[in-house]
């Protein structure tokens, strides 16, 4: 991700359109334990499709149907630090946690035994689910970012400790593998579901922990719109999110929703509320489509990360634009002859984007290696930058 320091000078957005939901005005926006891009990577996804008889067998399915199918595949999470970083967090933020609670983050008190024989002690706790036999476990990348070590709890209250095996911060999404025992087993998996084919007023279920105490609750709701994003505050926008209010609450992030032939549309991640002042659940929440996390999910499996792309600049969104900063020296856009001062307003041969979007869309449309022909304002005059895009780096900060 590249460095944007501020996004205030950004222009208000329409509240929900079909790419858009406004992170300012009436809405905050907590995480259920997360929250934000201008541009969808759905479309780079061709799912297999559903069949008919699967969806007319999924009409006649109770949320009762769905919650004992899922259930024994869905975790808890608790996750914990080393006891002089979480006196650090009580006055800063941990590198890679979120400014703001997320709908599944549950921030703990210090707990009075760390793990057995170390200095570790609870930090925060959220939802996951099993998607295969060998353990590993979707979540949120806002539930595991800062911690050092994991444990999962099933439904039937049986923990056990898991190790990261990578995130994409930047799509919110984690994967955990549950350290299993010779000739262990996982108690259920949950398969992916085709998010393409749901639509506004299809019924959803939602199965996470509260607060992380209260073990695999269940809701149920509707959708209630497809496509949005969510202002980070980091600098660039979460895309592909559903909006439903199936309740969640903080330590639900990371947890399925379902639809009802029991599989994974979404990733829950966030949810809004009415006012700055307002705990009311105006039944705001959202979940990360399943069509575009399935793919980030099974690259980390393989690879161990998630590849993003890299421009090499630190940057500000303004009005006019994305105002360059500072340049890397000899990274992407160097070689390809961005300078300081040079201010991006677009992307050749997409008219759509609003300029101060237009690293969301490298962000989150393209891949390494792609060259991207940016649109430029240097020194007052227009002119085109060919930049082929670099690998970001595991190591840089979100």
């Amino acid at each position: 991700m590249e460095n944007i320091h501020d996004r205030s000078t950004r222009p208000a957005r329409t509240p929900w359109s079909p790419k858009r939901l406004v992170a300012a005005g009436i809405l905050t926006f907590g995480l259920a334990f997360g929250a934000g891009s201008a541009g969808t990577i759905s479309t780079l996804i061709q799912p297999n499709p559903v069949a008919a008889q699967d969806l007319a067998a999924a009409q006649q399915q109770s949320v009762a149907d769905v919650y004992a199918a899922a259930n024994p595949a869905v975790v808890t999470i608790t996750t914990f630090v080393d006891a002089s970083t979480l006196q650090q967090a009580q006055g800063q933020q941990i590198p890679g946690m979120p400014n703001q609670q997320l709908p599944g983050q549950d921030q703990l008190p210090p707990a009075e035994n760390g793990a057995a024989g170390s200095n570790l002690v609870e930090y925060a706790s959220g939802s996951g689910f099993i998607v295969d036999d060998a353990g590993h476990v979707v979540t949120n990348n806002h539930v595991v970012a800062g911690a050092v070590a994991f444990q999962v709890r099933y439904s039937d209250g049986t923990v056990e400790t898991a190790s990261l095996v990578g995130a994409d911060p930047f799509q919110d999404v984690a994967v955990l593998k549950i350290d299993l025992a010779e000739g262990a087993s996982v108690p259920g998996t949950v398969a992916w579901g085709d998010s393409s084919t749901m639509r506004p007023g299809d019924e959803v279920v939602a199965i996470g922990t509260p607060y992380g105490e209260f073990n695999n609750t269940v809701s149920d709701g509707m959708i209630g719109a497809l496509d949005g994003d969510l202002n980070s505050g980091g600098g660039y926008s979460l895309p592909n999110l559903i909006q439903h209010n199936a309740a969640i609450y903080p330590g639900n992030s990371g947890g399925p929703l379902l639809n009802m032939a029991g599989q994974v549309v979404g990733i829950n991640v966030a949810k809004a509320y009415g006012d700055v002042n307002s705990t009311v659940d105006e039944g705001f929440n959202f979940a990360i489509e399943s069509n575009v996390a399935q793919a980030i999910v099974d690259e980390i499996i393989a690879t161990g990360h998630y590849a993003r792309p890299y421009l090499g600049i630190q940057a500000q969104a303004t009005m006019q634009g994305v105002a360059v900063m500072e340049v890397e020296t000899n990274g992407p856009a160097a070689m390809g002859g961005l300078q300081a001062g040079d201010v991006i307003t677009g992307i050749a041969g997409d008219a759509s984007i609003d300029p101060s979007e237009a690293l969301d869309t490298i962000l989150f449309e393209k891949k390494p290696g792609d060259t991207v022909t940016l649109e430029v304002v240097r020194n007052g005059q227009n002119t085109t930058v060919d930049v082929t895009l670099g690998e970001r780096p595991t190591a840089l900060p979100q």
